[in-house]
């Protein structure tokens, strides 16, 4: 008996893990990307260990990933926030000052190698260029563009434009970038962001520019990072909150208002002064995650149906660090199985309709989410499970 409950738990741990590594094949093709609610780590490299005699340093002070980018990935992460900054040979993954063991050019050939394996799905990555980091100055500008245009990546990126939708995504990754490393970005530059800032109006005021269009992308953002002082949690939960209050309301939009959102989950709590400077705790970033991981679990449970955005999060897939009740997993399951609340059956990519007026399609998808024309018996797709039906989804 105890045989067959161990290999009952193997296959059932297997399934989720396949399903999860492959959970964007559901999401309909002509869906914008825009409005998919889509699970995502905050500085994604910490999770993989640290440069040359750096590990006690990094565990204690930079470490906001318990997980390697393969295991989050995994789990079912699918937008990854990369810092790089420039080695004399290479381009290594920092946060700060504090080196990981990753490179950014190893890094982005393996989530191509992700993508080639399970090609329904799609990245999108989050690019900051970690200055405090770089030990050849002036350089980034010449690297970055030089690898991105190179021939192992090249084909794999996708450019960016507002209305791109899942079907065109497929297979590719979008890199959004904070800083202008060229005229024209290979994948989007992020205009206008704001950091520590929990003005609702320059929330709301960025843009992103893409390479092949003169129209610009509607841009918001919530990364409110320090919350170690009086009051700050409160602040960063009420931050959160009015952005899903905005994303979640509407399921859908035209293509002249697409909004893409940025909901940064990680925050620190914790400091410490090291030779004069008040730093970050690794212990903080747990803490943090306690309370925001928390927060968006259950407000997910509770809220009407709609998008997310990209919820960056400290610690995915990791429910617990240390003595720090996270819900890492539980929150990237519950974002990736937000989706399917409203994705199943709404006029995506068509016209803006709230929850209260929302129109059936008649539309059915099969289980790679394309939709079915004519569909006839058998299994298809509806609130996120696979049924039996002889008639189309109402």
């Amino acid at each position: 008996m105890k045989r067959i409950l161990s290999l009952l738990l193997f296959l059932t741990t297997m399934s989720l893990t396949t399903m999860a590594e492959n959970w964007q094949y559901r999401l309909p093709d002509k869906t914008f990307v825009s409005v998919v609610s889509i699970p995502g780590s905050h500085d994604s490299a910490t999770g993989s260990g640290w440069g040359s005699g750096m590990s006690l340093l990094g565990d204690r002070y930079a470490k906001t990933q318990e997980l390697t980018i393969a295991e989050q990935w995994a789990c079912g992460v699918r937008a990854f926030d990369l810092r790089p900054c420039v080695y004399d040979k290479y381009m290594n993954l920092n946060h700060g000052i504090m080196p990981t063991k990753l490179h950014f050019e190893d890094t982005m050939l393996q989530l191509r190698d992700s993508l080639r394996q399970n090609p329904t799905e799609f990245v999108i990555v989050h690019l900051l260029h970690e200055k405090d980091g770089d030990q050849v100055d002036d350089a980034y500008d010449t690297r970055i563009v030089e690898f991105l245009q190179s021939e192992p990546i090249r084909d794999c990126l996708i450019d960016f434009k507002r209305n791109l939708t899942v079907g065109e995504m497929r297979g590719k990754i979008l890199i959004l970038s904070r800083d202008k490393y060229a005229t024209k970005p290979i994948g989007g530059f992020l205009l206008n962001w704001r950091t520590d800032n929990v003005n609702w109006t320059e929330q709301t005021g960025g843009k992103i520019q893409g390479a092949g269009s003169t129209l610009l992308g509607t841009l918001y953002m919530q990364d409110y990072s320090d919350t170690h002082n009086e009051g700050g949690l409160q602040t960063k939960l009420d931050a959160i909150k009015k952005m899903l209050d905005s994303s979640t309301k509407y399921r859908t939009l035209t293509a002249s208002g697409t909004r893409w959102i940025f909901n940064f989950a990680s925050a620190y709590s914790k400091v410490e002064n090291l030779f004069g400077n008040v730093i970050s705790l690794s212990d903080g970033y747990r803490d943090n995650a306690t309370y925001t991981n928390s927060f968006i679990a259950d407000y997910l449970q509770n809220c009407q149906a709609g998008p997310t955005g990209i919820i960056m999060m400290d610690y995915a897939g990791v429910d617990k660090t240390g003595n720090y009740a996270t819900r890492g997993l539980e929150l990237v399951q519950a974002i990736i199985a937000h989706n399917f609340r409203y994705l199943d059956d709404v006029p995506v990519g068509i016209k803006s309709t709230s929850d209260a007026t929302r129109q059936s399609t008649g539309q059915t998808y099969d289980l790679t989410g394309r939709p079915i024309e004519k569909p006839t018996r058998g299994l298809y797709i509806k609130d996120g499970k696979k049924i039996v039906i002889n008639h189309h989804i109402r």
